[in-house]
């Protein structure tokens, strides 16, 4: 797994907005040979590549970066931060690790027919109170009661028990389309809401009782406060046809409303994943499968990274099928995707990509590759 920083860099580098400085320290960084592959597999996520990085010919792939370094050095304006000898070492010294198909591939002009201004998605939700009524929460726009406040980014809920009541009060949080939201629950658990979801809570957990929340529909990754800190009472998410049972940890939950699988992805701690006929125990690293139709749960060791990507800005795609890939930008950029071609649903990418980006970077990213082609218009992905 890669650190913050240098996974910080290596998008920098990708993005080609990486500064002299921090170059330096990648390819410090890159010099340790179980980091190489690391490199390795974030550029070839990055433009949406299958093949193989293993096989080919460093010698022929240093004249190709050599011959690129001379035309960037004469072509201020495409990347006017290549400055002196030592960084274009340094540039060097990371490209030589891509291959040739890479290189080929990065500077190819994209073929797009027609992209619009599509911006990513931002903060923004619907809260809707016990008495149904339901306020806008977006950036600029504060709200304030006793018992929550928000300042258009996040929601906080004051962090009391309700012990004059034997019945919560509940409150739902709606995540639109090109949307997320991020909200803390009164006993402290962080819950960060993806597109298309929607969180059903109690405004203040009752004393004794589990600490028990329903995620009605799409995706949400949870930092759960320990039971120490709450009287012991364990922690509880209620999914369609799941259950899932914590007593303090991380973890991220992927439930729409179209899937068939509810996935159950553990960072941390431990929890227990029930369907009402199986029970399985997750540790971390491991992801459960609950599948609706046969009632299965099956778990599978996973790369977390993959799954909690959304929640630290990136999309990350492991020999994704297009149709699925593209279900997971249109709710992020809230377009509708129009296949003209019905063949390409089946081509099968990888990808790192940021979600701060506008839709267009991200679709040259896959016309890269050569296998197909977008037009964008009137709010919708035509692909071909």
């Amino acid at each position: 797994m890669v650190d913050k920083q240098a996974e910080i860099r290596i998008i920098k580098f990708i993005e080609k907005s990486i500064s002299a400085e921090e170059l330096d320290q990648l390819s410090v960084w890159i010099e340790k040979p179980k980091n190489i592959e690391l490199f390795k597999d974030f550029v070839r996520i990055n433009y949406a590549l299958n093949y193989n990085l293993s096989n080919f010919n460093k010698e022929k792939s240093k004249i190709k970066i050599l011959n690129k370094t001379a035309e960037i050095k004469s072509k201020s304006k495409v990347v006017p931060f290549f400055k002196g000898l030592k960084y274009a070492a340094a540039i060097a010294l990371l490209i030589l690790f891509l291959s040739p198909f890479i290189l080929k591939k990065i500077f190819i002009k994209s073929t797009i027919a027609q992209v619009e201004s599509i911006l990513p998605g931002v903060e923004r939700a619907i809260l809707t109170l016990e008495n149904g009524k339901q306020i806008t929460l977006e950036k600029g726009k504060e709200y304030t009661t006793k018992k929550v406040k928000s300042n258009g980014d996040n929601l906080v809920y004051s962090k009391r028990k309700d012990s004059k009541s034997n019945k919560p009060a509940y409150n739902y949080l709606s995540i639109p389309r090109g949307a997320q939201f991020v909200v803390e629950l009164s006993d402290g658990t962080k819950v960060w809401i993806n597109s298309e979801s929607k969180l059903k809570y109690p405004v203040s957990f009752l004393k004794g009782q589990p600490r028990e929340v329903s995620l009605l529909y799409g995706e949400a990754y949870f930092d759960v406060s320990h039971s120490e800190n709450n009287d012991g009472s364990s922690f509880i998410v209620n999914t369609k046809e799941q259950d899932l049972t914590v007593l303090g940890t991380e973890f991220n939950v992927k439930a729409y409303k179209e899937d068939n699988s509810i996935l159950t992805t553990l960072v941390e701690g431990k929890v227990s994943v029930t369907n009402g006929v199986f029970s399985k125990e997750l540790t971390p690293g491991l992801q459960s499968n609950v599948n609706q139709k046969n009632e299965s749960i099956s778990v599978y060791k996973v790369d977390v990274t993959y799954a909690t990507a959304w929640k630290n800005g990136y999309f990350r795609f492991d020999k994704e099928p297009l149709d699925k890939m593209m279900t997971t930008l249109a709710r992020w950029y809230n377009v509708e995707v129009v296949y003209e071609n019905e063949d390409k649903k089946t081509l099968v990418f990888s990808g790192l990509l940021s979600r701060v980006n506008s839709i267009e970077k991200l679709l040259r990213n896959l016309e890269k590759t050569g296998e197909v082609t977008f037009n964008v218009k009137n709010n919708k992905v035509f692909i071909k």
